[in-house]
């Protein structure tokens, strides 16, 4: 009695869920010259089209091949426009195919040269798009010619759109000039830039909010294209006219996310949550180091944190934030920065702060040195004591340097944490003769 299985002995609901889990170009390669019943039945499955920068174009030609008889199948595109040996691959792909049933489309490194007139036009046409996302390397731009049209094609869709991810340099100030966003768009994702200074600040989410009526998760990240090379830190911070009597109020909003590489203060930061009075969550990342002296010690004063989020965002349950900045002396007072964010401790489950030790360089205060004393390796512990109960912590990760110099500050931190189980730790150290001797 035979007891093997053949391929051939599958039903066709297995191979249905066999292709479900592959993509278009390892669906075709494998099983486009096996018999006429896997050439039916890859008539009637779903496709997922994902091309990375590893392919080669053979591939790519192949699959254009087959996508010639089956475009109209295709329900997800990913696909980075450089590949191996050929750019672009966008604008091939929809010179030759309409992929008429698409719901999902993330294009990624699209080439300045990539022509983009048909990828708007069937954009325009499509009724069940629902992901749209183009994540662009900071330092690559988009063709200038099409920068504005596939922007307000993708924001104003009128019908499927429900969650849009823009991360390419573009300063949107053109966004008043819209009548609305996409009436079905919940998730907003959008890369805000520019290459003078002040022409895109934390202000500049004002007018998304206007136009946006239905967005609950909002994500929006601002960056100049230029690194500013002035290092005087009494830069002053661009303050538009605003009207708080006209601030558009978006009480959809349960989620925001805030990434800023330029110059902003808690004032500007406070404006935006005025307009979010539902906000649930909010995540806040301060990337530039230059920051107006004025201003610091309210960046890194939990009390004013606290002020402004009772007071515009009662409903916030969930906090988080990482502030990188550099200051001129005096240094900050860290066991005061601390003490401040214990309102947060105390409030929100699970919520726990992490200051980098500061160190001079000439005459600045610089993140994340580290120094050997025993007096500041204890006062770490101190410090880390404040917020974590130290008895309590099973895991610790140290990130890998390839400077050993910090060893004193992991030995007395393990020293404090009895209760370790989980250890993470560069084999640097295992190899050092004064950390093990402790």
């Amino acid at each position: 009695m035979d007891t093997h299985t053949h391929l051939e002995d599958l039903s066709n609901e297995i191979f249905f869920e066999i292709f479900d889990y592959l993509h278009a170009l390892d669906i075709f390669t494998a099983f486009a010259s096996l018999n006429k019943r896997i050439l039916s039945i890859l008539k009637s499955i779903l496709l997922h089209v994902i091309i990375l920068n590893s392919h080669y174009d053979r591939e790519i030609q192949f699959l254009s091949f087959h996508l010639t008889f089956h475009a109209h199948q295709v329900i997800s595109l990913k696909v980075d426009d450089t590949i191996r040996d050929r750019a672009p691959i966008i604008s091939l792909l929809f010179k030759r195919h309409h992929f008429i049933n698409l719901q999902s489309c993330i294009f990624m490194s699209i080439n300045s040269l990539t022509l983009l007139d048909n990828v708007i036009k069937q954009v325009k046409s499509l009724n069940r798009l629902v992901t749209f996302v183009i994540a662009q390397p900071i330092y690559q731009n988009i063709n200038e010619k099409y920068i504005c049209d596939i922007t307000r094609t993708i924001l104003m869709h009128k019908s499927s759109f429900r969650s849009v991810m823009l991360r390419y340099n573009y300063d949107y100030l053109d966004i008043s000039t819209y009548t609305s966003i996409a009436s079905n768009l919940i998730s907003l994702d959008l890369l805000m830039s520019s290459g003078s200074l002040n022409t895109v600040s934390v202000y500049s989410i004002l007018p998304i909010l206007r136009v946006c009526h239905r967005i609950r998760y909002l994500q929006v990240i601002i960056n100049h294209q230029i690194v500013s090379e002035n290092n005087n830190l009494n830069v002053s911070i661009y303050d538009p006219f605003i009207n708080e009597n006209d601030l558009h109020i978006s009480p959809q909003v349960t989620t925001f996310g805030l990434s800023t590489f330029v110059i902003c203060d808690i004032r500007s930061i406070a404006y935006i949550l005025r307009c979010m009075p539902n906000l649930i969550r909010f995540k806040f990342l301060h990337g530039t180091r230059t920051v107006a002296l004025p201003v610091v010690d309210d960046l890194v004063n939990g009390y004013v944190w606290q002020q402004m989020l009772e007071m515009h965002v009662p409903f916030l349950s969930r906090f988080d934030f990482h502030i990188s900045i550099v200051k001129s002396y005096p240094k900050l007072d860290i066991d005061m920065v601390v003490n401040s964010f214990q309102y947060f401790v105390k409030k929100y489950p699970k919520w726990q702060m992490i200051i980098d030790r500061w160190v001079p360089t000439s005459n600045m205060s610089l993140n994340s040195v580290q120094s050997n004393d025993n007096d500041d390796s204890q006062q770490c512990v101190t410090y880390l004591s404040h917020v974590v109960h130290l008895l309590n912590v099973n895991q610790i990760g140290f990130q890998s340097y390839s400077d050993t110099s910090g060893w004193k500050d992991i030995q007395f931190i393990l020293q404090a944490c009895p209760n370790v189980i989980n250890l993470t730790i560069s084999p640097l150290y295992l190899v050092l003769s004064e950390f093990i001797d402790n």
